[in-house]
């Protein structure tokens, strides 16, 4: 499938070329397969700061950079995978035309992340550890399955997704460890949250509507509550964050819904899960020097 066809075609002047050119930035943040990378490191740091640590650059660059080895790869397993052709997406057909550039990529990454992996601390190293073996066994499970095993994968991948980032904050958050742990929670169902929602709005015919909205109110509410137990104001403000991307999850849920009841297109699917992932960034509004 041709990226160009994704992106608006610039026919109406310098203004049109303009919105076109600008549109290819998140088109190709998501195809190159960094709307995950930068979701994982954006909230690492916004998870360590949370709870007073500061989160080493070698430790951010290792989760994002292994976070991108794994969704290629699962991106490129999909694409093999021919049974569930017909479940392929823009990315899966992306990743398939660029699978020799992206090898090529990848090789030159797992050089540098074992570098770094070298020294890193010996307790975030264990901690990794387990998780990258959690990876793997999901992996197997999914992409080449010796016994058909039914689970719920969304809350998988949002479980593994945020203990992993999680980690650099962990061996430092000393009597903080309660506050991390709730708002890692919180963020778990946030990231499952999305991966059901994007599930969702790929596969209209399963009618997962009603319970993308109720675990939205239920993410919502529970950053409300774990906004109260904070005793950092970094933690409020992070807790606040994942209300705001719950709420703008549901948002798009909420537009989906509507313009599925009016027999309308609605946004694409590379739109939509652009935006989806593009949610999950308000942390960025903790950057902002507010002055209340």
């Amino acid at each position: 499938m041709d990226v160009a066809a994704s992106v608006p075609r610039a026919s109406a002047g310098t203004s049109a070329l303009r919105r076109a050119r600008f549109a290819v930035v998140p088109v190709y943040w998501h195809l190159l397969s960094f709307d995950a990378p930068t979701v994982a490191v954006l909230w690492a740091w916004s998870l360590a700061h949370a709870v007073r640590v500061e989160p080493s650059a070698s430790s951010l660059a290792i989760l994002g950079i292994g976070t991108w080895l794994i969704y290629v790869a699962d991106r490129l397993l999909d694409w093999r995978g021919t049974a569930r052709l017909g479940e392929l997406r823009e990315r899966h057909f992306f990743h398939a035309r660029h699978a020799r550039a992206l090898l090529i990529a990848a090789v030159a990454a797992c050089t540098v992340l074992l570098f770094l992996i070298t020294r890193m601390p010996a307790a975030d190293r264990r901690a990794d550890g387990w998780i990258f073996a959690g990876v793997v066994i999901y992996a197997a499970i999914v992409h080449q399955p010796l016994v058909r095993i039914r689970f719920p994968r969304e809350l998988v991948v949002g479980v593994v997704f945020a203990c992993a980032c999680a980690v650099p904050a962990w061996s430092g958050c000393g009597d903080l460890r309660t506050e991390l742990v709730a708002l890692a929670a919180v963020f778990a169902a946030l990231c499952f949250l999305n991966c059901t929602a994007i599930h969702a709005w790929e596969h209209p015919r399963q009618q997962r509507w009603s319970r993308v909205t109720l675990l939205a109110l239920c993410v919502a509410g529970a950053a409300i509550g774990v906004s109260f137990a904070m005793r950092t104001m970094e933690g409020v403000r992070l807790a606040f964050a994942l209300l705001a991307s719950a709420l703008l999850l549901l948002a798009l849920d909420r537009d989906q819904r509507r313009a599925s009841r009016k027999a309308d297109a609605g946004l694409s699917p590379l739109a939509l899960r652009i935006l989806a992932d593009a949610s999950l960034l308000t942390p960025l509004l903790l950057l902002v020097p507010w002055k209340l």
